[in-house]
C-alpha cells in the first residue's frame, strides 16, 4: 500500500534523525573526553537542533521539548558558562535515550511518550549557568547567540531567521549578514531567494512564485506540515524544512546531484534480488556440472559465459545488501563509557576497521554476541585502577574492537590488556563442576581450557555480577554465532589479557560448502569451519577415556565417524570395509578441533540454503538443504548442532 504524503516525511524524518542520534551517541562519548573541544561541542548543539527542527515541523511535542532542553545545555556549554561532568553527561546520555525512544514508538506508528518529568527539571537545570564558570567569564553583548535573541525563540524562529540562519550554514556565519549590512537590509532579494533554493535542489527546480508559496509551511505555528502545494510537499520528501538542516552535512549542489544519482530499496526487495540470485547459482552449478558432457562447443562457450555472468551478478547483489560493521561498533563507546563507570573503572575504548562491509542480516545478528563479549572483556577482563597500578600497568585499561576482511570471511576481535586468564583455574573449574575427570582436565591444552568459558553454565566468578551475570550467557554467544556459520576462539596471556577472535563468512545467503557423500549419499559441510582435510590412518588413532581420538602432529584430536550418526541400514561387511578407509575432515567447533571422518570427498561448491520440510524441520545438526550440481538434494550440516546431539562430552 502506498504511504501518503505525510507518512513519506515522517519516515524521511526517521532515517535522517536516526544517522544523527547514533552519531551523537558517539560524539557524547568523545566529548567526556576531550570536554574542550568547542568544534564538538557545537557538532553536538546542531544535531540536538536539527532533530529538534525536524520533529517541530512534524509537531512532535514530546521529542521537541526534550531535544529543545537538551539543546539549551550545550548553549550554555558552549558559552562557558558550565563545564562538562561526568554527572552532567549522565544526564544527556539520559535524554539521548529518551530520544531514541521515542524514535522506535514513532517507528512503531506510536505516539511517543513525554520525557520523565525529573530528567526534564534536570535538564532545565543544567541549562542555567553556573555560578561559578559563570562569575569567571565576562559577559557582554557579543555573548549573545542567535538561539537567544528575546524576539524569537530557537524553536520558534521566524520565516526569515530561519533562512538566515540556513544561509549561515551555507556559507558560514556572519557572510550573509555581511551581505546584508551592505544593503542596509535585513531581508534576501528574490534572486538570493532563488539561488538558495537552487542550491537546495538543483538548478531551475523552482521559482520565486514557488518558493513564495513555501513560506507558510516554514511557520512554527502551522499545526503540521502544508501539502496543498506541490513545492511544500517536494521540499518536505526531499529534505523536511530546511531551516532545521545539520551544519555538519549542509545542502549543496554536489549533494544534491548526488540525491538524484541514489535510490532508497525496501530491504525486502533486496531479499527477494537475492533469492532469485541463488536460484540462478543452483542452476549454473547444473549447468557447469553438464557443461563436462557437452559435446558442442559453442553450448559449453555459452555455459561458461554464463557462469561468469552469474558470478558477477551474485557479487553485484551482495555489495547492495553489505553495510559497514560500524552500525554495530558504533553503540560501543558509550556502552563501555556506561559501564566502566558502574564499575568505576577507567577504560578506553579503541575501535579499527569500522568500515568493513558484511551482509546486513549479520550485521544486525551480531549486535548482541558482541555487546556481551565487550561487557564480558569490561567487566571479567579489566583490573580496577588500583590494581593496575599495582602491577605496574596503567589505571586506564584498553579494549580493541577490531575488523578485517580476510577473503570470504571478515574477522572480529575483542583484546583487552586486562588480567588474562589462568589456565589451571579453569581446568580445577572443568573437574568441579563435572565436565572432566582431573586426567582429563590435566592433558588439556591452555588453549583448550580457555574456550571453556564457552560451556553452558561454566564461570570463575564467585560473586553475582549484575554485568555479566555468572557465565550465563557465554555459551549463547558461542551458539549464535554458530547459527551465522562463524567460529569463535580465545586466546590468553596471564597478567597482559585477552583476546576472542569471531570468523564469520560475509554473506548468509550464499554458503561455500565441502561437498562429501557417506554411503551413496551427499552432505555438505560449512566451508568456514572446515581446517584441514587428510586420509585416514588407522595407525594413528587411540581410544582415549573411552573416546576415539586421532595423533595430528603431536595432538590428540577426538574422531568421529558421521556414518554411525547419519547413515542407516549398513550391513555389517560395508561397515568393517569402510572403516578402514576414508577420510578425516578436520573442523573447528567453538575453539575445539574433532576429526570427523566421511568416506568420499567431492570437492568445494557455493551452495543455497534452502530450509527443511515441515518434518525434519527444526531437526538438531541439519542447517538446511540444497541441490548439488548434479540435480541430487544434499543436507547442509550444522556441524556444532552435531556434536551436541551425538558427541555427549562436548
Amino acid at each position: 500500500m502506498a504511504l501518503s504524503a505525510e507518512d513519506e516525511i515522517l519516515q524521511d524524518f526517521l532515517v535522517e534523525a536516526s544517522e544523527i542520534v547514533e552519531q551523537l551517541g558517539e560524539q557524547l562519548v568523545d566529548l567526556e573526553k576531550r570536554p574542550e573541544d568547542d568544534e564538538l561541542l557545537n557538532a553536538i548543539f546542531r544535531g540536538f537542533h536539527t532533530v529538534k527542527g525536524g520533529a517541530g515541523f512534524l509537531t512532535i511535542t514530546s521529542l521537541v521539548d526534550t531535544c529543545h532542553r537538551a539543546e539549551d545545555v550545550f548553549n550554555v556549554l558552549r558559552q562557558g558558562q558550565r563545564r562538562v561532568t561526568p554527572p552532567l553527561m549522565d544526564t544527556i546520555l539520559q535524554a539521548l535515550d529518551a530520544v531514541n525512544e521515542m524514535m522506535d514508538r514513532l517507528r512503531d506508528g506510536e505516539s511517543p511518550e513525554p520525557a520523565e518529568p525529573e530528567l526534564l527539571r534536570a535538564l532545565e537545570a543544567l541549562a542555567l549557568p553556573d555560578a561559578g564558570d559563570e562569575a569567571s567569564r565576562p559577559t557582554g553583548p557579543g555573548d549573545a547567540t542567535p538561539e537567544q535573541t528575546p524576539t524569537a525563540s530557537d524553536g520558534d524562529l521566524l520565516p526569515e531567521e530561519a533562512f538566515e540562519s540556513l544561509l549561515d550554514e551555507l556559507h558560514g556565519k556572519g557572510r550573509c549578514a555581511g551581505q546584508s549590512e551592505k544593503a542596509s537590509s535585513d531581508e534576501i532579494t528574490d534572486n538570493e531567494f532563488e539561488e538558495l533554493l537552487d542550491e537546495l535542489h538543483g538548478k531551475g527546480r523552482f521559482n520565486v512564485a514557488a518558493a513564495t508559496a513555501m513560506a507558510p509551511a516554514l511557520s512554527p505555528h502551522s499545526a503540521k506540515p502544508s501539502l496543498e502545494t506541490e513545492p511544500t510537499a517536494a521540499v518536505a520528501r526531499g529534505d523536511g524544512p530546511p531551516a532545521t538542516r545539520s551544519a555538519e552535512n549542509p545542502p549543496s549542489v554536489a549533494k544534491a546531484t548526488q540525491s538524484e544519482t541514489t535510490v532508497r530499496v525496501d530491504t525486502q526487495r533486496l531479499d527477494d534480488i537475492m533469492n532469485m540470485v541463488g536460484e540462478l547459482v543452483l542452476v549454473r552449478n547444473r549447468l557447469a556440472t553438464l557443461k563436462s558432457t557437452m559435446v558442442d562447443e559453442e553450448l559449453a562457450n555459452a555455459v561458461g559465459n554464463l557462469d561468469v555472468v552469474t558470478s558477477d551478478l551474485q557479487l553485484s547483489v551482495m555489495k547492495t545488501r553489505m553495510q559497514p560493521v560500524k552500525k554495530v561498533f558504533g553503540r560501543f563507546p558509550r556502552v563501555v563509557r556506561d559501564l566502566a563507570r558502574n564499575l568505576r573503572k577507567d577504560v578506553d575504548l579503541v575501535m579499527h576497521g569500522e568500515d568493513t562491509d558484511l551482509d546486513k542480516n549479520l550485521v544486525e545478528a551480531l549486535a548482541d554476541p558482541l555487546v556481551h563479549l565487550v561487557r564480558n572483556a569490561v567487566d571479567h577482563g579489566i583490573e580496577s585502577p588500583d590494581t593496575r597500578e599495582k602491577v605496574g600497568k596503567p589505571r586506564r585499561g584498553t579494549v580493541v574492537l577490531s575488523a578485517a576482511q580476510e577473503g570470504d570471511h571478515i574477522l572480529l576481535s575483542i583484546e583487552d590488556d586486562g588480567k588474562g586468564m589462568d589456565a589451571e583455574v579453569l581446568r580445577g573449574k572443568a573437574v568441579e563442576k563435572g565436565m572432566m575427570d582431573a586426567d582429563a582436565a590435566a592433558r588439556l591444552e591452555d588453549r583448550d581450557c580457555y574456550n571453556l568459558i564457552f560451556a553452558p553454565g561454566f564461570s570463575t566468578k564467585t560473586e553475582i555480577s549484575d554485568v555479566s551475570g555468572r557465565g550465563v550467557g557465554m555459551d549463547v554467544v558461542k551458539t549464535r554465532i554458530a547459527e551465522m556459520n562463524g567460529t569463535v576462539e580465545i586466546d590468553s596471556v596471564r597478567g597482559q589479557g585477552s583476546k576472542i577472535t569471531v570468523k564469520l563468512p560475509l554473506t548468509l545467503a550464499i554458503l561455500p560448502t565441502l561437498m562429501v557423500t557417506l554411503g551413496r549419499q551427499p552432505f555438505a559441510l560449512p566451508l568456514g569451519c572446515v581446517v584441514e582435510i587428510f586420509n585416514l590412518d588407522l595407525s594413528r588413532t587411540n581410544t582415549v577415556d573411552g573416546q576415539l581420538t586421532l595423533r595430528v602432529r603431536g595432538r590428540a584430536l577426538p574422531l568421529f565417524y558421521l556414518r554411525d550418526w547419519l547413515v542407516a541400514d549398513r550391513d555389517a561387511a560395508a561397515q568393517r570395509e569402510a572403516a578402514h578407509q576414508g577420510h578425516v575432515v578436520v573442523v573447528n567447533v567453538g575453539g575445539v578441533q574433532v576429526g570427523l571422518v566421511v568416506d568420499f570427498l567431492l570437492g568445494q561448491e557455493e551452495v543455497v540454503i534452502k530450509p527443511l520440510g515441515a518434518l525434519l524441520q527444526g531437526l538438531e545438526g541439519m542447517a538446511g538443504a540444497t541441490i548439488t550440481g548434479d540435480g541430487k538434494i544434499a543436507l547442509i550440516l550444522d556441524v556444532p548442532g552435531l556434536m551436541r546431539k551425538y558427541a555427549r562430552w562436548f
